[in-house]
């Protein structure tokens, strides 16, 4: 996240020494002001190269959304931060030495590119964070995204300033390139094909995740109900009053600063300011929301709708404040207090996907971008038609409309805002999930099939709502190098009666077979098996090592 959106800033600071015409001053060496951009672009132009880019980034969003639930993340993750790095090495030729359109045709493919970036994101944290510690986890990496403002700006202000504009895009897209190699060298898709992974981490995780983060054969998707639900809806609103303010700074920022006579490295500096508030309140959200929780203070819906709240609510009213200051300082002070509290939407509104939906969270991301993108593609254009004249006035009228814009997403998280599992997030009865065999896991876990009576109150569901059904008793099995059958009498439920076909010494296929409530960790589900009478109950246990992977699948029956 650092990464792609310290490359994000590249053009956004380039463009300054384009349109500023005493660009040449305000660099520190005659070398720098030599190698300077010879180009006649006006804002208009300017504001259409960033939209290009966030165009391409729109149309990838939804099918990464959908190639996030098919595909392994990681590798999508990877793959768009790698294209989108080489893509940046190409910039500087396509700037000084081709032509804007040449130049635009590069910014939409890594819009292209980064498209599929939040989805395979999403994807990754939904099996690599558990509920209970969602905020952090959350917060800690979708900071990335505004840390990468911060060290982008400094950087670019300090190289153009005293080396040249063009190696801040070979800096970037080389460290890019870099990093991409090392994560495919060590990530992993789940914790269960992780190499280094304990027992006792992946233990908690499978325990603390349960069935939301497993994958079905014959997965269902209500889209539908997923397009009608209010706070889907709203979760659109602000991923869309979301882009609109990051976008907006991540590529003006530095052109509005200019008009108040700092040099570009002071620019640069100036610049990353308000994007260090906002990486520390989202950490510090990450935080409160995680305290809120485990302490029970508040439930989940008044989490996210405090944090959001208090984020957007700020953002509208340092905006609206902003229209009427023309000094530095009172400037400089209000913008990092408007921006910064943005930050404590990363463990409100953000997060809130997995709240609506664990097992649909990519398609809601995907889904929500989409909509937030249109932003992307509109704040870039309507910042270049009103600030033609490169005056403060101009800015007046842009911050106007940002304030309205957040004070919508404001209104509406309030009013329809949920933190709720929805109903549409749980399959219908008739629905039958078959959980996918998975054979790059490393730690596999057991599958046993129990057959029993088809009674009411011996179904579990397979995704439990917030009015569950009464939980059926489930079987589990551990530590099983062998099948056995069990006795399902009542008076005799968990008592190995035989073993068949053992070439082992009796007493190694002894196991252990306990009764719950079935309420707790086992993910059980249900499959009917025709029409006699009978269902399949099938459910996953306790993790086991390689070398009793080779008695998985056993029928118990």
């Amino acid at each position: 996240m650092i990464t792609v959106n310290a490359m994000r800033t590249n053009v956004g600071f380039t463009v300054i020494t384009i349109l500023d015409e005493t660009s040449h001053l305000k660099v520190g060496t005659a070398e720098a002001s030599a190698n300077l951009p010879r180009v006649r672009w006006n804002t208009r132009m300017i504001g259409f190269l960033h939209s290009i880019f966030y165009i391409g980034y729109l149309i990838t969003h939804i099918p990464g959304g959908y190639l996030a639930t098919k595909l392994p993340s990681y590798r999508l993750y990877g793959g768009s931060i790698l294209l989108s790095s080489a893509l940046n090495l190409l910039l500087p030729t396509a700037i000084k030495d081709v032509s804007y359109t040449f130049t635009c045709i590069v910014r939409f493919l890594q819009g292209l590119s980064e498209g599929l970036l939040y989805p395979a994101c999403y994807g990754i944290l939904r099996h690599w964070s558990t509920p209970q510690e969602r905020g952090r986890t959350g917060s800690t990496v979708l900071t990335g995204a505004y840390f990468g403002a911060v060290l982008g700006f400094p950087a670019a202000g300090l190289i153009t300033h005293f080396i040249g504009w063009q190696y801040i895009f070979y800096l970037n897209g080389g460290i890019g390139i870099v990093w991409v190699l090392l994560w495919l060298c060590f990530a992993s898709e789940k914790p269960s094909h992780h190499k280094l992974i304990s027992d006792n981490e992946l233990g908690h995780l499978q325990k603390s995740q349960g069935d939301g983060v497993l994958d079905y054969e014959g997965g269902y998707l209500p889209w539908r109900k997923i397009l009608i639900s209010p706070p889907v809806i709203v979760l659109c609103v602000c991923h869309f009053a979301r882009n609109w303010v990051f976008i907006l700074m991540l590529t003006n920022e530095p052109f509005y600063l200019s008009l108040f006579g700092f040099s570009i490295a002071e620019n640069g500096i100036y610049s990353s300011i308000p994007h260090i508030a906002k990486v520390i309140a989202a950490i510090v959200s990450g935080c409160i929301a995680d305290w809120l929780l485990l302490s029970k203070t508040l439930d989940t819906t008044n989490v996210r709708k405090l944090l959001t709240g208090l984020a957007f609510g700020v953002e509208a009213t340092g905006f609206f404040a902003l229209s009427f200051l023309d000094s530095k300082l009172p400037v400089l002070i209000v913008l990092t207090i408007a921006v910064g509290a943005s930050g404590f939407a990363v463990s409100g509104w953000q997060i809130n996907h997995y709240d609506l939906s664990t097992r649909h969270a990519s398609f809601l991301v995907g889904l929500s971008s989409t909509v937030g993108n249109i932003a992307s593609v509109a704040a870039p254009l309507v910042a270049g038609h009103l600030t033609q004249n490169q005056d403060k006035e101009g800015w007046r009228a842009v911050f106007y409309f940002t304030a309205g814009v957040a004070l919508l997403a404001f209104i509406l998280f309030l009013s329809f805002g949920s933190g709720e599992q929805q109903e549409w997030s749980c399959p219908p009865e008739h629905i039958n999930l078959i959980q996918k065999t998975d054979p790059l896991a490393r730690r596999l876990y057991k599958s046993h099939s129990v057959q029993s009576p088809s009674r009411d109150d011996d179904l579990l569901p397979a995704c439990e709502t917030s009015a569950p059904k009464k939980p059926a008793r489930a079987y589990s099995l551990q530590s099983m190098p062998i099948s056995g059958i069990i006795d399902l009498d009542d008076d005799k439920k968990g008592d190995v009666i035989d073993s068949t076909d053992v070439d082992k010494d009796p007493k190694d296929s002894d196991f252990v077979a306990s009764a719950g409530d079935g309420g707790g960790d086992d993910a059980l589900r249900t499959q009917d098996n025709g029409d006699d009478g009978h269902r399949t109950h099938e459910t996953d246990v306790s993790p086991v090592s390689d070398n009793e992977s080779s008695s998985l699948n056993k029928k118990v029956v």
